[in-house]
């Protein structure tokens, strides 16, 4: 089935227009790669209001459901179609305040990412959501971090899991 078919009109027309009250907001969400239901990181690419607020700062993002998305300029490079690769795609943060970086320093691992697009006006309802990703490898400099996504490669999986030998089939000999 298509994503296209599971939108609402309202996200469909915000894909299509040329111009439209409403907006379509990319949520991703990194999780902890040694504890896989604990978010380590939730970022978004266009903002609704403040979420918090300091005499040093504000940070402006999206409350989705719950849980509040800070607000950074995002960049997403699609997965190109070679046949003898895995598809792979990147994820690049402009990160001048220096958010994301110490986070991407600090994990150890491949986490996973799920990636989400909601309405401006309806950030609690998911239009799409993008699950399966992994980032493999994290690069960075002084003003943006950049993740490359990519799934689980089944055909570097073994296959079948055992060989065909006495110890695992005795009924084959």
């Amino acid at each position: 089935m298509s994503r296209l078919t599971t939108m609402s009109a309202g996200a469909l027309q915000a894909v299509f227009a040329q111009e439209t009250e409403n907006d379509l907001i990319l949520l991703v969400t990194i999780y902890d790669p040694l504890n896989p239901t604990q978010v380590v990181l939730r970022i978004c690419d266009g903002f609704t209001g403040r979420i918090s607020e300091t005499a040093d700062e504000v940070t402006y993002g999206v409350p989705s459901r719950g849980f509040n998305y800070t607000f950074l300029p995002v960049d997403i490079t699609l997965p190109d179609e070679a046949e003898n690769s895995a598809p792979q795609c990147s994820i690049t943060f402009y990160d001048v305040t220096q958010y994301v970086m110490p986070i991407a320093r600090s994990i150890s691992g491949r986490p996973k990412v799920k990636l989400e697009l909601v309405l401006t006006s309806t950030p609690d309802v998911v239009e799409a959501s993008f699950t399966g990703f992994y980032i493999t490898n994290f690069t960075y400099n002084a003003d943006r971090v950049t993740a490359t996504l990519s799934m689980v490669n089944y055909e570097l999986e073994p296959f079948p899991q055992y060989s065909f030998t006495p110890v695992y089939f005795p009924g084959l000999f």
